[in-house]
């Protein structure tokens, strides 16, 4: 299935949607918005309508007309005054003269005599110099300005940045809202199953399926019964990832311990169904010590100093937390 971003408003975001109309009818709009929320949510979403809400003729509706000579540009992509950025092609980093063109087009008159709109995504990804920049902007807004910032990671933001913002900090659904909507999009149990990966990020369920992430999911459960069953050993399944695999592998180990403790009370059932092929009898005390390291190297996934012996080191834990006996499946 492919579930398109652009401007739509998805169930979850029905409640912040309505508050942030309502700031637009008291004309209340803050001129900096922090979006935050996990990856997979459809943040960026959320900022594009409401950018094309401000600039709208139907500004006052409870969502862009669609059909104004505003809402036309904005569906081609050529607003004179909508702005986006974002990290360039081949660069994971959002750069400093990037940020200073968009201060100078947010200087200029507004081409239809509304709002300028930037939208900043993900703004983590400014480097040092980058952030500074915004911040001037920040500090001295242009008037009839609105910045939109959406962010993953917003810890990563300076505190100078992040206390200039109006904050909308954007929850995931419940697993079950986001498994009904997924099945209403037409995914499949495969795609369900991943939400145990994303936390409930129904749209980031979608991307790991397209990537994947189904299939590496079941060679993973098999690994794991294959080195508590003692036919494989934890340094042969690590050497099975690639490289750039092992920041999916570890959130998939996370996905896996996080459903098996889950599971420790009686008459609990996983949610990832295969997880029936692993053993019984863990030590639960061991398997949250393996969630802390699973939680330590994903803080460190984005600068792993060797991530072969990184799954090495995780498999091992793997081993020793599962008794020799009792698997079943």
């Amino acid at each position: 299935m492919t579930v398109p971003e652009e401007d739509r408003l998805y169930p979850w975001f029905r409640d912040t949607w309505d508050a942030l109309v309502q700031r637009v009818r008291d004309d209340r709009v803050p001129h900096a918005v922090l979006l935050t929320g996990a990856p997979g949510l459809g943040k960026r979403a959320l900022a594009r309508r409401l950018a094309h809400l401000l600039l709208c003729e139907a500004s006052a509706e409870h969502a862009p007309c669609g059909t104004c000579p505003r809402c036309g540009l904005l569906r081609a992509g050529s607003h004179p005054d909508l702005h986006t950025l974002m990290p360039e092609d081949g660069s994971r980093a959002i750069r400093v003269d990037a940020v200073r063109a968009l201060g100078a087009s947010l200087g200029l008159k507004s081409q239809y005599g509304g709002f300028r709109v930037a939208i900043v995504s993900p703004a983590e990804r400014m480097n040092t110099s980058a952030a500074n920049s915004l911040l001037k902007t920040l500090e001295e807004p242009p008037q009839g300005t609105v910045l939109l910032l959406v962010s993953d990671q917003p810890s990563r933001l300076p505190a100078t940045i992040r206390s200039r913002c109006q904050l909308v900090p954007l929850q995931a659904p419940s697993r079950e809202a986001a498994a009904e909507w997924l099945e209403a999009e037409g995914a499949d149990r495969e795609a369900v199953e991943l939400l145990a990966v994303t936390g409930n990020a129904p749209l980031a369920a979608v991307r790991l399926q397209q990537e994947g992430a189904g299939s590496a999911l079941g060679t993973l459960v098999d690994q794991l019964a294959g080195v508590a069953r003692g036919q494989i050993t934890p340094v042969h399944a690590a050497s099975q990832w690639r490289k750039e695999q092992a920041t999916l592998v570890v959130d998939l180990l996370m996905a896996v311990a996080m459903d098996l403790a889950r599971t420790q009370g009686a008459g609990v059932k996983p949610r990832i169904s295969r997880l029936n092929q692993l053993p019984q009898g863990l030590d639960w005390e061991k398997l949250h010590g393996f969630l802390d390291e699973l939680l330590e190297q994903r803080r460190l996934a984005d600068h792993p100093l060797n991530t072969q012996l990184v799954l090495e080191s995780l498999f091992i834990r793997w081993s020793d937390l599962c008794p020799r006996e009792g698997i079943h499946g």
